[in-house]
């Protein structure tokens, strides 16, 4: 009697030099050094022939933490620059801040106590503001 045959022998399967996990922890660092040392998306927005899209970022507002909205925004406009881009546009991204405003301002008013508030002048608060707005910058950055 013959032995049984392995069906693995009987079909053709593709071969490939991909690795079977991708292995982003490891590769995403190794991608963005290469784009950033052979400046590879300033390339290609520079030979892009179309018209230019230029997408200027408001927030992320200054008054709070980070959360799940922050990364969407972002993740949304970054697809929008790279389907431009690979439509043809020249991109620019204008990142920006919104560090000013009543949603600050009531931000350091609900910190402080009524106490402190008494002898507030618009000056002060708006020092306080400011001084907010930078604090948060730096913890979101």
């Amino acid at each position: 009697m013959t032995e049984p045959k392995s069906y693995k022998d009987t079909v053709n399967l593709p071969q490939t030099d991909f690795s079977m996990r991708a292995n982003a922890v490891k590769r995403e660092p190794e991608l963005q050094q290469f784009w950033s040392e052979n400046q590879i998306y300033e390339q290609l927005s520079q030979n892009n022939p179309g018209e230019l899209f230029i997408l200027h970022d408001g927030p992320p507002y200054a008054n709070g933490s980070l959360h799940a909205g922050h990364a969407l925004n972002k993740t949304l406009k970054d697809i929008i620059n790279k389907y431009k881009l690979l439509r043809g546009h020249k991109v620019r991204y204008v990142p920006g801040w919104d560090c000013h405003g009543l949603p600050i301002e009531l931000k350091v008013l609900q910190s402080m106590k009524s106490k402190e508030r008494e002898g507030l002048t618009p000056l002060k608060l708006r020092r306080k503001a400011r001084d907010f707005a930078l604090k948060t910058q730096v913890q979101q950055a």
